[in-house]
């Protein structure tokens, strides 16, 4: 007869573990989709402010008519605007082929701008960041960049997209960053899955670590680019959490410094 009372107890117990399972990951779900709206509310305004709209029709067919050509897209952003709403910008990411659209902030450390928006906000969806540590005018031979993998794909979260259809890159091989005097261009030439501590963060001076770098970049893709690096241009990398919250994996896209025009 004892045995009842402690089947019912695990029962009973097991019951409350499930429905508090049940409650956690709504909330989470809930969340995720709050931090998501704010992002789309606050960076959708601000690209709209600043000049920086790439989803109308009549700018799609430019942006695609000017790659075309072999040219980075003529966005029109009012970098003093920026720089006055926040000194911490160093430039404007653009990703056509993922359809990423964001400013770049560096704030004195890496923990700020991964809840706070771009104009200060505390927010879940962060900012879009490079390296505290990392030269402010992109002259590093390997700048990291980092964004949170957000699930509607705002900020980093079209990474994923990447992973699942690699041959997005054919199409639009490039990525591009404004800043108030230049415009870079770097061409994808690799892209992966990491873990957090592994020594694919790592910044480099000589050409022999660069070039062992790339060659394991390379060889680890899951990309096979034709991109040209016999020049060694400089590296952004761009950084994001992959799979499950919580979990130490990564996901790095690797560009290379193929062309810096004035930005007119």
């Amino acid at each position: 007869m004892e045995g009842k009372p402690v089947k019912k107890a695990v029962y009973i117990i097991g019951t409350i573990l499930l429905s508090l399972l049940v409650l956690f990951c709504g909330y989470e779900m809930v969340a995720a989709r709050i931090a998501s709206k704010e992002a789309e509310n606050a960076y959708g305004g601000l690209a709209e402010k600043v000049g920086a709209k790439t989803d109308t029709e009549e700018m799609a067919e430019v942006i695609a008519e000017a790659i075309a050509q072999n040219q980075y897209p003529p966005l029109e952003i009012d970098m003093d605007a920026l720089k006055e709403m926040n000194e911490d910008f160093r430039g404007w990411l653009y990703f056509p082929a993922l359809d990423i659209s964001y400013p770049i902030v560096q704030g004195e450390d890496n923990n700020y701008y991964l809840k706070h928006s771009f104009e200060g906000e505390r927010m879940g969806a962060g900012c879009i960041f490079m390296d505290c540590g990392a030269s402010p005018d992109w002259s590093d031979r390997n700048t990291f960049v980092f964004g949170h993998n957000m699930r509607d794909e705002s900020m980093f979260g079209s990474f994923k997209r990447l992973m699942a259809d690699p041959s997005l890159c054919q199409v639009n091989t490039c990525f591009y960053i404004y800043t108030k005097d230049y415009v870079y261009t770097y061409e994808i030439f690799a892209f992966y899955e990491t873990k957090s501590t592994s020594d694919r963060y790592m910044t480099f001076t000589s050409d022999e670590n660069y070039d062992l770098y790339v060659k394991w970049a390379v060889e680890h893709s899951e990309y096979q680019s034709e991109a040209d690096l016999s020049e060694r241009g400089n590296i952004v990398s761009l950084s994001t959490c992959y799979g499950s919250a919580g979990t130490s994996r990564r996901m790095i896209i690797h560009g290379a410094l193929t062309a810096t025009e004035n930005y007119e």
